[in-house]
């Protein structure tokens, strides 16, 4: 960043090596923790951010923000920042699909975009704006290390910087620091995980998309994809591939490729000849037990994370953002009330969102009969319902966070496989995807009725088992002032 040493600088000035006082600590400077670190201290409360400093040019990491996404963080103050962006518009998705070849478009609607752009480009500016805000420190190249106390009175913690460790504490620690994190787990949150498979990213000439304006998806062949414009006249295609692949293996075997248009296809091999160390991610689910804990809360994908064919993590993480500012607004003083009424308010929104990814994922990437009649499901849905098209992309944008819709939706789909099957059956259709299409339905439903009995315990907390917290005093006109009688 710019402006690293001036904040570093600042940031010592105020710490010194001794416990020092502040609102909020907010572990990982990329996009989430940008989010929060502005939402925060709109209200006025003072903030820490503390951030690795990786080098963001080498991550294949969020890169396209639906619409939602732009909103809000235009609402959290970063309407400049979005402004400057280089970015490419993105006015909703074009999914091929490869047998038989056919691709639909689903727009997000009329004068309505979405932005896509490289991530060191959307990430770099986010921080140095909010690096500005009064009230906001940013500390770089600089980790959280322990949690030595987390209660309803705020928590202590540690944080190395420059090779010294430093103690703090605070009202009220984020942690943003990504689907695997460090945060999650010192303070003792258990986690569901499972590893996918995994994302190789390359760049190719823009004019090989097939749809401009568009995010694409590829699906149906050995392996998925997907594509979308970051910069004038450069895309971005990233191929899932199987746990423990690598760039050799794909140029090694070019017909995995075949979901691809030719032209397209020809422009990745041409790449990963050229480009010697394209980037390369792992494809995760990841699922917190809980959000919050004490007097610290998980935002973005430290709360959950899916596989990105449905690019919906920025757009989640800043909800996040805007949904805890919301919160400790309504609750000024009551640390544990708030973090509550974040948790009720987005934990569903990230249910759904793994639980559509995991399911689109099956359906674009499988191979077995089941997941072939799916996707003919899909197509059929898409081309008779304009409704359903819409249904759709309002999921798969964020704008929709009930798993209940989302169960809905799928079960249409199911319901237009059967009769895509039994039309097929005169020409030796695939009656026989009966069986795994219907066990097809199962994960989607387990999980609406999980999250639904999410949602009925924590409405029986509030209503009846609440604790007795140690509320602040009646006067307080703001969370500054609430979190400074606490300390």
């Amino acid at each position: 960043m710019a402006n690293s040493s001036k904040t570093d600088r600042v940031s010592h000035e105020r710490v010194r090596g001794h416990v020092v006082d502040v609102d909020v600590v907010i572990a990982g400077g990329g996009p989430a923790g940008c989010a929060v670190a502005a939402a925060l201290a709109d209200l006025g409360l003072s903030v820490l951010l503390v951030d690795a400093g990786v080098d963001r040019h080498k991550q294949l990491a969020g890169e396209l923000l639906h619409p939602p996404g732009v909103r809000d963080l235009r609402a959290l103050g970063f309407g400049d920042v979005v402004a400057a962006w280089p970015a490419q518009p993105v006015r909703g998705f074009a999914v091929r699909f490869q047998a038989p070849a056919h691709t639909l478009i689903l727009p997000y609607g009329s004068g309505i975009t979405g932005l896509s752009l490289e991530h060191a480009a959307l990430t770099v500016p986010l921080q140095e704006s909010v690096a500005r805000r009064p009230g906001v420190t940013l500390l770089s190249r600089a980790r959280v290390t322990a949690v030595d106390r987390n209660d309803a009175r705020g928590v202590r913690l540690r944080f190395s910087s420059q090779g010294a460790e430093h103690a703090i504490d605070a009202r009220l620690l984020v942690a943003a620091d990504g689907r695997a994190s460090p945060v999650r787990r010192m303070l003792g949150i258990a986690e569901h995980h499972q590893r996918l498979s995994t994302m190789l990213g390359v760049t190719v000439d823009s004019a090989c998309l097939p749809h401009p304006e568009h995010g694409h998806q590829f699906v149906g062949g050995p392996v998925h994809a997907l594509a979308y414009a970051i910069q004038p006249g450069v895309a971005r295609v990233m191929v899932d591939l199987p746990l423990g692949s690598s760039a050799s293996m794909l140029k090694a075997r070019p017909e995995l490729l075949l979901a691809l248009p030719s032209h397209l296809k020809a422009e990745v091999q041409r790449a990963l000849e050229q480009q010697p160390a394209p980037r390369m991610a792992s494809n995760d689910d990841w699922l917190a037990e809980t959000v919050w804990t004490g007097s610290a809360v998980l935002v973005g994908d430290a709360a959950a994370c899916c596989h990105p064919l449905t690019a919906s993590g920025m757009a989640s993480c800043f909800h996040d953002a805007r949904a805890l500012q919301e919160a400790l607004h309504r609750h000024p003083g009551h640390i544990a009330r708030a973090l509550e009424h974040y948790a009720n308010e987005r934990r569903p929104a990230q249910r759904t969102r793994v639980a559509l990814a995991s399911a689109l994922y099956s359906a674009f990437a499988g191979q077995d009969d089941g997941m072939w009649a799916l996707r003919m499901g899909l197509r059929r849905y898409w081309e008779r319902s304009p409704r359903g098209a819409r249904a759709s992309m309002a999921l798969l944008s964020s704008e929709e966070p009930r798993m209940r819709v989302m169960a809905r939706e799928y079960l249409r789909v199911v319901g237009h496989a059967f009769i895509a099957m039994l039309s097929l059956h005169g020409q030796g259709g695939r009656l026989r995807s009966a069986a795994p299409l219907l066990r097809s339905a199962g994960p989607p439903l387990r999980d609406a009725v999980a999250s639904a009995v999410e949602q009925v315990g924590s409405w029986l907390h509030r209503r009846i088992r609440r604790p007795v917290y140690r509320l602040a005093r009646a006067g307080w006109a703001s969370p500054r002032r609430a979190f400074a009688s606490n300390r």
